[in-house]
């Protein structure tokens, strides 16, 4: 019995790296025919790829509503702005440290989520997206308050530009992007085929019937949270690494933006997370690109993307409840 389970985790982690190496290299073959700008809003689209992988796990997989990925998402960035500004800490050791630290965060609300459901978590973590503002100006001797922390993804190392010759800036944003992506998308493929995706999807169906099967569902949701949250302060992390972290780069719509690109892509699916996270990032400009022969005025013209996202999302749930790659989904059921 143990040699069958070992095969089927070895076959889920064989599938995963392909996904993943797949995943890479049409990545860098895109990246190739783009140009400076569309390689940096690649970048974050990689970036925030990984925040709506968290809503993936935590909302589509497991069940549980949370309004405050964005605030996981500024432990990571701050986290990271600090260990790097007041450690001189390489990016590359700044970045995992901090997803302890958000792990640590996800923990302890976790074990409050445990006992909150529906409409209750929902709100209990869209609280916590509120406070950032108030706890970054409560310690603005650590913080730096509304002004935030000035960090960026430097320049890349000496071996790195003999190797590979010099890359622009956007396109260094781009690579240290991709690798964490990948990594995130390999772990996220591995739990969604594994038996903890298995029970997560047991809980989300149906709380009773899992416990009666043996689940310890308030450890699940624990763990759930815990694993979230790693997602979200990696790519809160990257977020930050942009130029500046502060309460700005983190509002409450950053969290609602996650939940937009879960849902017009597919709540319950890798592949839709990607597909919404491209939409959100890329609608802007595609709207400009549509609209540019017309005069509009600039007010008209910020608040148009909201006003489209919104009317997508609506026209998503009323039509098309499991998202542009839903249809794929589920076999995973």
């Amino acid at each position: 019995m143990r040699a069958v389970s070992n095969l089927k985790v070895k076959s889920i982690a064989r599938t995963s790296l392909i996904r993943t190496f797949v995943f890479a290299s049409l990545i860098l073959l895109v990246a190739a025919q783009f140009d400076a700008y569309n390689q940096a809003q690649l970048a974050v689209v990689l970036i925030l790829f990984i925040g709506v992988l968290s809503i993936t796990l935590l909302t589509g997989i497991s069940g549980q509503l949370s309004l405050g990925q964005g605030a996981l998402m500024a432990v990571g960035g701050y986290s990271t702005a600090l260990l790097i500004t007041n450690y001189t800490l390489s990016l590359w050791v700044a970045v995992p440290l901090s997803i302890i630290t958000s792990a640590i965060a996800g923990l302890l609300l976790g074990v409050a989520a445990a006992r909150l459901r529906g409409p209750y978590l929902a709100g209990t973590t869209l609280v916590i997206a509120l406070a950032i503002p108030t706890i970054a100006n409560r310690f603005m001797s650590v913080f730096k308050g509304d002004e935030g922390l000035q960090v960026d993804v430097g320049y890349p190392p000496q071996w790195f530009s003999t190797l590979f010759g010099e890359p622009t800036y956007e396109q260094w944003q781009l690579y240290v992007a991709l690798p964490f992506a990948g990594v995130a998308l390999f772990f996220a493929s591995n739990i969604l085929l594994s038996r903890t995706g298995r029970m997560w999807r047991s809980i989300r169906d149906n709380e009773s019937a899992a416990s009666l099967a043996g689940v310890n569902f308030s450890r699940q949701k624990i763990y759930v949270f815990v694993i979230s949250s790693t997602f979200a302060g990696l790519s809160g992390a990257l977020y930050g690494l942009r130029g500046l972290v502060g309460p700005s780069v983190y509002p409450v719509s950053l969290s609602l933006l996650l939940l937009t690109a879960a849902v017009l892509g597919g709540l319950r699916s890798i592949t839709g997370a990607f597909i919404g996270t491209v939409i959100v990032v890329f609608l802007p400009d595609w709207i400009e690109l549509i609209l540019g022969n017309f005069e509009l005025s600039e007010q008209v013209s910020n608040f148009l993307p909201a006003l489209i996202s919104s009317l997508l999302l609506i026209l998503t749930v009323v039509i098309n409840p499991a998202g542009v790659a839903g249809a794929r989904l589920h076999k995973h059921k």
